[in-house]
């Protein structure tokens, strides 16, 4: 499980990376052709503006009083030609109030309507404003740029533009972008997924003859450690003939090989749960029958330890049937129960009981009054070799593995644990496996 999760977790952060990466190319290059094209209405509007500005004070009346100045404009002498509007542009010469001296023709004119004005009059007093109309289901976007013609009188030119071809383009170089984006990232993932498989070649071989490795030392130490654990048995049988201190390191040595054994134990079990052509046995068996066993084999080692083993399993007839392997439940119930009679002080109490989930899982509920977990170490807990404590681990022959086969098994089993725990007050594993009974309703539907 190592290299696949390792080689998953290098292709989400290659992915994410490359990702982030087009994100802002993508954005960036969408803002610089946003600025581009606004900043080229922007120039057709001002190019427009100067030019009626222009013909409007190169027609404007010579220096006359007020009255002839107004007497000749309302005889409508001073008339502007708008050769130079395209045919989506428009204008008007206006003051703050909306008296509109003259304007470019009457027939796409906006500027002449009081709801297009309205809008204008909420943009404040902006040069360049961006108006977007919508009627029905269709929706039109104007430019508006506001000129000053130096007329106290009429002191504006507004000057406007239909650009919904242009915003258009861009909603359609947005829609491009977005989905050039996504199939660049898609190509990257599965690149970097091939890459990143290539790349984990060295390491998957490096791992398959560490596995081989500890398979192989793991059963060739067997074979010793039972010589010499049946050598110390023996020696044991005449420890009454030795001295006090040839007795201590009698003991020692005993320790020593149980410590040893149950090491090369676990590490080749390890090594055959970690092995592809490992099959795990399929079988129906209940629960219950599992608790109940494991509780009786571990009464002796918790009343050694002066711990009380509560078993719960609630009402005899109610069945917790699960499909794998009995014996790996067994060895999961073990390593959970040993490890909490072990970390429990003398006069504990150690639970062990079932539960039902309404989702078609059962809970496995391990319970101590232990001297419990540091947060900090909680994430780690699963992990090979890791020990919460060194010293104390140490000292009652832990070996930093049996946590990690049983997650290993409960994996297997298409389950989970959950750990909490309370430093001085106790810790609670929870095994959360699913019940037959469900996988047997959903393979006959």
């Amino acid at each position: 499980m190592m290299i696949p999760n390792t080689r998953r977790q290098l292709t989400i952060f290659y992915s994410t990376m490359i990702g982030l990466i087009l994100l802002i190319m993508a954005a960036s290059f969408y803002w610089v052709l946003t600025d581009v094209m606004h900043r080229d209405e922007r120039h057709n509007l001002e190019s427009a503006g100067q030019k009626a500005v222009n013909e409007w004070r190169n027609h404007s009346p010579g220096p006359q009083d007020k009255e002839e100045i107004r007497e000749q404009r309302q005889t409508d002498s001073h008339r502007m030609e708008w050769e130079y509007l395209q045919s989506d542009q428009f204008a008007v010469i206006t003051d703050p109030s909306w008296t509109i001296f003259v304007h470019s023709p009457e027939g796409n004119n906006l500027l002449l309507k009081p709801s297009f004005q309205k809008l204008l009059d909420a943009q404040g007093s902006k040069s360049y404003i961006h108006l977007s109309i919508s009627s029905g289901n269709n929706r039109t976007n104007y430019a508006v740029l506001r000129v000053m013609t130096g007329d106290e009188e009429h002191p504006f030119l507004l000057l406007g533009e239909e650009v919904s071809k242009q915003e258009h383009l861009l909603k359609e170089m947005r829609l491009l972008l977005i989905g050039i984006t996504l199939l660049l990232l898609a190509v990257a993932t599965i690149i970097g997924y091939i890459l990143a498989g290539r790349a984990m070649l060295p390491l998957n071989h490096a791992f398959i003859r560490q596995q081989k490795f500890t398979a192989y030392a793991s059963h060739e130490l067997r074979t010793p450690l039972s010589v010499l654990q049946l050598s110390v048995d023996i020696l044991e049988e005449e420890q009454h003939k030795l001295s006090p201190v040839h007795q201590t390191v009698l003991q020692d040595m005993k320790e020593e090989i149980q410590r040893m054994t149950r090491l090369t134990g676990q590490l080749l079990t390890l090594a055959r749960n970690d092995s592809p052509v490992q099959q795990m046995r399929r079988e129906v068996f209940d629960l219950k029958h599992s608790l109940s066993f494991a509780a009786a084999r571990m009464q002796l080692k918790a009343h050694e330890k002066t711990v009380q083993l509560q078993l719960h399993i609630g009402n005899t007839e109610d069945t917790f049937t699960c499909l794998g392997d009995s014996e790996q439940i067994d060895q999961l119930l073990y390593i959970l129960l040993d490890n909490a009679i072990k970390y429990s002080a003398e006069g504990g109490t150690v639970t062990l009981g079932i539960s039902r989930n309404d989702n078609g899982t059962a809970n496995v509920i391990i319970q101590d009054t232990g001297c419990g977990i540091p947060e900090e170490d909680l994430p780690h807990l699963f992990e090979r070799f890791y020990r919460v404590d060194q010293a104390r681990t140490r000292e009652h022959g832990g070996t930093g593995l049996g946590l990690a086969i049983a997650h290993e098994i409960v994996s297997r089993h298409g389950g989970r644990i959950v750990v909490t725990s309370t430093l001085q007050q106790g810790s609670t594993f929870t095994v959360i496996l699913p019940e037959t009974q469900r996988i047997l309703r959903q393979s006959l539907k």
